[in-house]
């Protein structure tokens, strides 16, 4: 569950990290962009040339998310299970749409 101080920082930050692990535990972190809270429990990060971080969730959907705010020098980390989004996904226009919302 995301609480309203996790909601709060993830609207106040720039950045995001994604890591994530191939199939024999070899990390990878990736920065992003475009991320946002999504419903309670989920937090939605656009697939921006990130083949790697792709590739190791196809393989292992443990990841884990961290984001700072800046000045305020407090972040939050998230761990969990990833899923891929593809367009032929029912609900994928709505989930594009509430992550392009951002602005």
């Amino acid at each position: 569950m995301l609480t309203e101080e996790v909601r709060s920082s993830i609207k106040e930050s720039v950045l995001c990290w994604l890591a994530t692990a191939d199939k024999n535990g070899c990390p990878n972190v990736s920065p992003k962009e475009m991320f946002v809270a999504s419903e309670e429990d989920r937090l939605l990060i656009a697939n921006i040339a990130s083949p790697e971080s792709v590739k190791n969730i196809k393989l292992n959907p443990n990841v884990c998310a961290s984001f700072v705010h800046v000045f305020k020098q407090k972040g939050f980390k998230l761990a969990g299970k990833a899923q891929i989004i593809e367009e032929e996904n029912l609900g994928y226009s709505g989930l594009k749409e509430e992550l392009y919302s951002l602005g």
